[in-house]
């Protein structure tokens, strides 16, 4: 016989064995648990460390003919965007992971019923209870956390972040293992204590969604205010706030869907539809939430995939209109030459170029930019931006503005000789003159050569006098704008007029021109002749396309004229508007006006003798040539349609909210299957009542494949649509509030749908398994289920 005189167990070891093999009886949902704090945790890590990585390696190498110092101002200028952006995915994860924790919390709680109220009867209080549940959930969080932190430094090295870089947003993962712990802890001590009516819990629920709708409806209203430098709390809960929305959005259509569909298939003859739509009425609670993480997570991708194509539309756009073309180099302050744009043209890469002006002018106290290129250009170097640059209203001509018919010299032509009588006016002796040519490469690049001849006769004349120069080097064939006439410095005033007799392309033909000019009352230079196409060198405004912010500024409209200032300069020039556009290629500026080079240098010319040459060149080609490009121009900055620096460091948001979208997609799954796993085992009573009324083992399986398989695909289809509403009202937004230099005009909504195609179709397969398993047991046990006498 025992020994009853010998000592037992004291009761604190006795309820210690028993919480142990509590804990034990529930392997897999605390396992579950585990896996949904450890994948948690690794994407957060993963997502901190890729855009850290992101940042460490912005602008190495750095842009062609950049400044390191200026470099790094942008990746600063990058990092203050991203760490105001940055939150927003930790935030998402967390939600994501607290949910799922706290359904598991529950569902374990439910399953332990018996058990608790087993050590409730040992005495077992309130305090104790407490204790216990935080002990459970700190080691499901610790070994959650050490798993999850041992996957992110494997895939930080596959990324190419480096293995440490995982480890490096420790403090974020404890923190997250804490929150984790506390929701884990409170949704189970809840669940086991009971204490929560239904009625509370509705009323808990409807200001929960009441404050998340208002919360949405304040992120919507102030977004697009947002700042992109430094924290902003709007930008950081904006993703979750009204991804969370559209969730629970969706999960209410799903909840009243299932219970209207429920009633008329129930009427059905057949036990299909009727049972399986009733059962997924009946258990509405249970399947809520699968329903919310599934359908989220489809939002989530969603919205990435959104948020994705709209960063890289809209940054591009902005850098293109910026730039003018898909490559661009400034020589301000000297002007460019016809040589340059060749050599720019003959870069590998590089399919065209040409010059190009973008030069500040006023339009009466308005500053303003006035950027010209040749026409030529816009069918084949200036950029469309993806649709901001209208080229075809660029090209608008307006009546009554000036024309322009440049000669052409021909393919042949090396030089220009020019013959004119020089004669002395009212007696006064020939004076020596100087000419000079305004020629235009086949590229439209401008440029202005200086004739010599030999020495001009005296006397009062008429002297003929001949001058020629070779043609520059440029790509031909080359075109003559106009001729210039000028007299080199002296006391005394010219008297003197000229008349040409012979213009000719020396290796080509002679050619058809005709002019004359007059240097008196102290008047030093003139226009010989001009290709202005008959106006007979009248000062004629010029076409130009205006932008519309200009017009409005102005109170203008198509036919009206303008006058501007070139500013810095006495020069002055006359438009008449021909077209209202959006943006003007080549400036950021809202108030801009496109005006074409030839009949701006035309217009130039009926005014004066001198031009305003191009500034720049511009080329279109593949943006990889920039290095080359810059080596080719003397090592200048080169501009790209490409986002810059600042640009590509925010940019790294986009891979990284792919990053957090797979890691919710595994958190959905794993709580999935939990809850699906806890489903069937409450409902293994159920197969041999079925079995027991005849219903095959294989006819149950299919029931509860369709019955499943209707709940996801139900909250797939729910979670696409809140996606698309969620990705509506704030992805533009979103990407302006984040991302530095994004033009005001810069808009739209895209969708990169080959990534998001493969991320659902991924989601779905995953789903699909956890189905056919679910399907597979319920077949299994259905062979054998009986009916127990408290069933009977």
């Amino acid at each position: 016989m025992p020994d009853r005189s010998a000592p037992g167990p004291s009761p604190a070891a006795s309820a210690a064995r028993l919480l142990l093999r509590r804990s034990g009886a529930r392997t897999g949902l605390l396992a579950s648990a585990a896996a949904t704090v450890a994948v948690a945790v690794a994407t957060v890590c993963l997502v901190l460390a890729w855009l850290g990585h992101a940042v460490a390696v912005a602008g190495d190498p750095p842009p062609p003919g950049v400044d390191a110092a200026d470099v790094a101002d942008e990746v600063a200028a990058g990092a203050a965007a991203l760490a105001s952006a940055a939150p927003a995915l930790v935030l998402l994860v967390a939600l994501l992971a607290g949910t799922a924790v706290a359904q598991l919390a529950r569902l374990i709680a439910a399953a332990r019923e018996h058990e608790t109220a087993t050590i409730r009867t040992r005495g077992f209080s309130g305090a104790q209870a407490w204790a216990t549940d935080a002990a459970e959930g700190a080691v499901v969080a610790l070994v959650g956390t050490a798993a999850g932190l041992i996957v992110a430094v494997g895939a930080s090295a596959l990324v190419g972040a480096g293995p440490l870089a995982g480890l490096a947003p420790w403090p974020w993962a404890l923190a997250l293992a804490v929150l984790l712990t506390a929701v884990f802890a409170g949704a189970l001590r809840r669940g086991e204590a009971r204490r929560t009516s239904a009625r509370a819990a509705r009323a808990t629920t409807a200001a929960v969604v009441a404050v998340l709708l208002l919360a949405t409806g304040l992120v919507v209203w102030q977004l697009p205010l947002a700042r992109g430098a430094g924290f902003d709390p709007i930008v950081a809960v904006a993703p979750a706030v009204v991804l969370s929305a559209g969730a629970v959005v969706a999960l209410a259509v799903f909840g009243a869907g299932a219970v209207a569909w429920a009633r008329p298939a129930a009427s059905a003859p057949a036990l299909e539809p009727g049972y399986p739509a009733r059962q997924v009425a009946r258990r509405l609670p249970i399947f809520a939430v699968a329903v919310l993480l599934v359908a989220l997570t489809v939002a989530q991708a969603v919205f990435t995939a959104s948020y994705g194509a709209t960063w890289t539309a809209m940054t591009s756009d902005s850098a293109a209109v910026r730039a003018g073309a898909d490559l661009r180099v400034d020589t301000t302050p000297r002007p460019v030459t016809p040589a340059e744009v060749a050599d720019a043209a003959a870069v590998p890469g590089i399919d065209a170029a040409t010059g190009a002006l973008a030069t500040d002018v006023e339009v009466g106290e308005l500053d303003a930019q006035l950027v010209a290129a040749p026409g030529s250009s816009l069918d084949t170097v200036v950029t469309t931006a993806g649709g901001l640059v209208d080229t075809a209203a660029l090209a608008a001509t307006a009546d009554g503005t000036v024309t322009t018919d440049p000669v052409d010299l021909g393919d042949a032509a090396t030089a220009v000789r020019v013959t004119l009588d020089v004669a002395g006016i009212d007696g006064a002796n020939v004076v020596p003159v100087q000419l000079a040519a305004v020629l235009l490469d086949a590229t439209g690049a401008p440029a202005v050569v200086n004739l010599a001849g030999d020495a001009m006769p005296s006397g009062a004349g008429p002297v003929s006098y001949t001058a020629q120069a070779d043609l520059p080097t440029g790509t031909a064939p080359w075109r003559l704008l106009a001729l210039l006439l000028g007299t080199p410095p002296s006391p005394a005033p010219p008297q003197v007029s000229a008349t040409l007799t012979s213009v000719e392309a020396v290796g080509g033909d002679e050619l058809d021109l005709e002019g004359s000019a007059s240097l008196t009352g102290g008047t030093r230079d003139a226009v010989l002749w001009l290709a202005d196409g008959g106006d007979g060198g009248a000062e004629t405004p010029v076409s130009a396309a205006v932008t519309t912010a200009l017009a409005a500024r102005l109170g203008i409209g198509v036919g009206d004229q303008l006058e501007f200032r070139y500013a810095g300069a006495g020069r002055r020039g006359s438009a008449v508007v021909a077209s209202l556009v959006d943006a003007v290629p080549g400036t950021s500026a809202a108030l801009a006006l496109f005006v074409p080079m030839e009949t701006l240098l035309t217009s130039q010319l009926q005014r004066g003798t001198s031009i305003v040459t191009p500034d720049g060149v511009w080329a279109a080609g593949d943006t990889d040539a920039d290095y080359a490009l810059s080596a080719a121009l003397g090592d200048l900055p080169v501009a790209t349609s490409a986002p810059g620096v600042t640009a590509s460091v925010v940019g790294a948001l986009v891979p990284g909210w792919w990053i957090a979208t797979i890691g919710s997609a595994v958190l959905s799954l794993v709580a999935a299957l939990a809850i699906v796993q806890t489903l069937a085992i409450a409902r293994r009573r159920e197969l041999g009542v079925l079995r027991a009324a005849g219903v095959t083992a294989r006819r149950q399986a299919r029931m509860r494949a369709a019955e499943l398989g209707g709940v996801f695909g139900a909250a797939v289809v729910l979670g696409a649509a809140a996606g698309v509403l969620v990705s509506v009202l704030i992805v533009p937004s979103l990407v302006h509030a984040v991302t530095p230099g994004i033009l005001s005009i810069a808009g739209g909504l895209h969708l990169s749908w080959v990534p998001l195609g493969i991320a659902v179709a991924a989601l779905v397969v995953g789903l699909a398994a956890i189905v056919a398993a679910a399907a597979a047991g319920v077949r299994r046990a259905a062979r054998t289920a009986t009916v127990g006498e408290e069933s009977r």
